[in-house]
């Protein structure tokens, strides 16, 4: 583990404890979706992804990251890339960047992230949702945990293919689960 990791580890640590609230999907929803944007930001997976979720009459927030300087997508309210200059050094997102992302409390936060990526297990962290979904990296930040099946290339783009995968199973269970709340 590097110097990066385990500053993270340390800061997560000190977060104050939550109450999970699970979402019941039945009824409209605040939900913020953060994701592994691809290198031309085209996220044309994410955005059906998006779509599927206008169609259940939710009010969706997307919250991408790119490994790259230049950004070209607008930012927008609803819509927002991130890239290495939203971060410090040690991968942490700058202030005015986890500001913005805790300006709005969610209902459901959905992480679709498929590999441990610094900057987005930071995001995860630090976004402010009653519920929180995604893979099971190891880290302890969500809420329901997901392991993600080996596959192959022949399936399409691995990264396009996961996410899609991922969010059609946290869907799939937070639609079957039936809570006590």
């Amino acid at each position: 583990m590097n110097i990066k990791q385990k500053i993270f580890e340390y800061l997560l640590k000190k977060q104050p404890a939550r109450e999970p609230l699970f979402p019941h999907l039945d009824q409209p929803l605040k939900m913020l979706i953060i994701y592994e944007s691809d290198v031309l930001e085209r996220n044309d997976a994410i955005k059906s992804i998006r779509q599927d979720l206008l169609r259940r009459q939710m009010d969706v927030t997307m919250w991408g990251y790119v490994a790259k300087k230049e950004i070209q997508t607008l930012i927008l309210p609803q819509s927002r890339i991130l890239g290495l200059t939203d971060y410090n050094w040690l991968g942490k997102p700058k202030e005015d960047v986890v500001t913005d992302l805790q300006a709005e409390h969610y209902d459901l936060m959905i992480d679709l992230t498929t590999k441990p990526c610094l900057p987005m297990r930071y995001l995860a962290m630090y976004a402010d949702a009653d519920f929180k979904a995604g893979l099971n990296l190891g880290e302890g930040i969500h809420d329901m945990l997901l392991s993600l099946p080996d596959l192959t290339p022949e399936q399409g783009e691995i990264a396009t293919v996961e996410a899609t995968w991922l969010y059609d199973q946290i869907m799939r269970y937070l639609t079957t689960i039936k809570s006590n709340d």
